[in-house]
């Protein structure tokens, strides 16, 4: 670590700094005056979220990139810990889910929280908290069901269908499978060592909003941003988003971190859905129609398939985020902000 670190700035570590979401986390920490260590697996991917968080005005000093291959090392994640007030796991196999056979998958995500919690533990003389960066997918089985989940709810079969399938099983129960699995560790984590430290679980639906570091190409955009550029480029206005339509803006999500990290007394031992809207393509297309009328939006059904207050319909299956809102006494992120922010970074691909 850098020589000249100024130790009376509190350092929190992310694990994924070059991620969609670590890297507006990572602005929040800088802006609200903490230090920021970022694990990578990819050198460069972390020297450029360096370089656009110092492009942003913040100090060099202040960014911290350590390099661990392999996050599923016995000790992939003790040296980052050290000195740190707080770790927010966020590294994750999600784009290895249709690469990797699905057990392999579900392992990568148990092993590398036992390795940050482990971690943790050896850093906890200083940990105050650890974070971990769960997922909807942890809430619910497949057949989604029409009611509102809540932090009470978990995936009961995904795991069973991996273990079952194997390769079979595909990417998507993968997914599931892997949030549901590592969470699970988590909390039992915690009931058999007690650690001396807070630890809070989020579960966020689709991630949107602008990211730190513009995506190489249109190619490159996630897919619960997918529906955004479809709309912004003028093509025919998208059809539902996969299983369900709740979403929530990454600065939200980054806001919930540091949130659950600077109150422990109050997050410890508690799951957080994030979850502000429910929209659809042609909720974005009605937006922007209104707000940015220079694009080249199609209009497709105005006012169909969604609230005009982007809020859950009754009779489908949606989030209940109302534990957040009412733990932090802040609301999210308009629908509507999002969208058109969303659509302002997407301007640079037309």
């Amino acid at each position: 670590m850098p020589a000249n670190e100024d130790y009376s700035k509190q350092t929190i570590l992310i694990t994924g700094l070059n991620g969609y979401l670590a890297g507006r986390a990572a602005e929040l920490l800088l802006r609200e005056g903490y230090r920021v260590r970022g694990t990578v697996r990819n050198k460069l991917a972390g020297q450029k979220t360096k370089a656009a968080l110092c492009a942003l005005g913040y100090c060099a000093d202040d960014i911290d990139v350590v390099h661990v291959s392999d996050i599923c090392r016995h000790d992939a994640f003790d040296l980052a810990a050290d000195g740190c007030s707080a770790i927010f796991h966020l590294a994750s196999p999600v784009a290895d889910i249709w690469a990797l056979p699905p057990a392999e998958v579900v392992q990568i995500s148990v092993e590398s929280t036992a390795r940050v919690l482990s971690a943790a533990m050896k850093a906890s003389h200083t940990i105050r908290s650890v974070v971990l960066m769960s997922s909807s997918a942890a809430l619910f089985d497949l057949p989604f069901e029409n009611r509102l989940y809540t932090e009470n709810d978990w995936n009961t079969t995904s795991e069973e269908i991996v273990n079952r399938d194997g390769d079979k099983a595909g990417g998507f129960h993968a997914y599931l499978a892997s949030k549901t699995a590592a969470e699970k560790l988590f909390w039992k984590f915690r009931d058999d060592y007690r650690p001396p430290f807070a630890m809070t679980a989020l579960q966020p639906t689709y991630c949107i909003g602008p990211p730190l570091i513009p995506w190489k190409s249109t190619t490159d955009i996630p897919y619960s941003n997918s529906g955004f550029w479809k709309v912004v480029s003028g093509e025919e206005i998208p059809g539902p988003m996969m299983v369900y339509g709740d979403t929530i803006d990454i600065r939200d999500v980054a806001r919930m971190l540091l949130w659950s990290a600077s109150n422990p007394a109050q997050a410890d031992g508690e799951r957080f859905i994030c979850s502000s809207a429910v929209g659809n393509g042609q909720a974005i297309a009605d937006i922007l129609s209104k707000r940015m009328p220079s694009l080249n939006i199609r209009r497709g059904v105005p006012g169909q398939g969604y609230s005009a207050d982007y809020k859950p319909r009754m009779g489908v299956g949606a989030f209940d985020p109302n534990k957040a809102v009412s733990a932090t006494e802040m609301d999210w992120i308009p629908y509507e902000e999002s969208v058109v922010d969303m659509a302002q970074f997407l301007q640079r691909y037309i």
